[in-house]
């Protein structure tokens, strides 16, 4: 667990100092929740990220749709090609049901 946290954490760092964050970036959403879910939250710069993935609400009627909110949460995460699956799951599993 700590090699993959180490590896997250270099490349994570590694990316956030050569790329800049766009509106509804995957990659900027799993860097931002990864480190709320282990309890290091991401400060302001992690605000626009965090609302892109707390705004997929899939609803019905008015009622929001909580297992389609999930997947289409974890599409969007999945979307980040360099994103570990282990920190997707810790992601889904602490967020992936909540408003936010």
């Amino acid at each position: 667990m700590k090699k993959i946290c180490k590896s997250l954490i270099v490349i994570f760092t590694v990316s956030w100092l050569t790329a800049p964050v766009y509106a509804s970036d995957p990659c900027a959403s799993v860097l931002c929740l990864y480190g709320k879910a282990v309890g290091q939250g991401g400060g302001s710069e992690c605000r626009s990220a965090e609302k892109d993935f707390f705004n997929i609400l899939k609803k019905k009627k008015g009622s929001i749709r909580w297992s389609k909110t999930f997947d289409a949460r974890k599409a969007f995460l999945n979307q980040c090609s360099t994103a570990d699956p282990a920190a997707i799951s810790k992601i889904m599993s602490k967020f992936g049901k909540i408003k936010g």
